[in-house]
Order: C-alpha cells, then structure tokens, then sequence
C-alpha cells in the first residue's frame, strides 16, 4: 500500500511561504523545479516517470491522485511522486493553481 508522502510548509520551520522560498525548498530537495499554471477546473493526467517527481504548490487547491490514492493539497505542499508512479492532478475550485513541478537531479539517486 502506497502512503503518499507530503512535505506541508511550517513557517516556524521554513519561514514566510514565497514563490522563491518553495522554490529554494525544492532545490534543497535534489530537485529542479519548472513553474506550471493550471487553469480552474483542469485535469491533468500524467505517464509513469523513471525518476521521483515532487509536485509544489504555490497557490491554489489541488487534489493528487498517486497510484490511486488521493490528497487535497495547498500552498506550501509538497507531494512525493514515486518513480514509476502514475499522477493524476485535478485544480478544485475557481481559481488556477500555481506549481512547481520538480525532477530528481542526475546523481541524486535515480
């Protein structure tokens, strides 16, 4: 059974939530990071990747679906995606969610 791994931001732990600041916080990670807009409403369905993934929100709702177990996440979150994972992200509400969508750097363990 896959627990879904999530990385939810602390402001005691990593200071007032930013653009930069998750960015630099998935850096930290061994990721890079590409900024992505989802519109309300969108559904986005992806194919297994052979590296990890983290999906970072900056602002807005989304739910993800990893391997068939689901999360609500928000601004700060941080989700783990397992190599060979299938994700599925669904923007809940009226408003586009803006992500970070980081892959492993080479070298970092895949």
């Amino acid at each position: 059974m896959l627990l879904m791994r999530i990385d939810r931001w602390d402001v005691r732990r990593d200071g007032a939530l930013s653009d930069a600041a998750l960015q630099q916080k998935v850096r930290s990670l061994g990721f890079v990071a590409d900024a992505r807009v989802y519109p309300a409403g969108a559904v986005v369905a992806t194919q297994p990747d052979p590296r990890e993934r983290v999906q970072a929100v900056a602002s807005g709702l989304i739910k993800i679906t990893i391997d068939g177990e689901s999360a609500i996440v928000t601004a700060g979150d941080i989700v783990f995606i397992p190599k060979a994972a299938v994700r599925r992200l669904e923007v809940i509400g009226n408003t586009a969610a803006h992500c970070f969508e980081g892959r492993a750097l080479p070298g970092s363990g895949d």
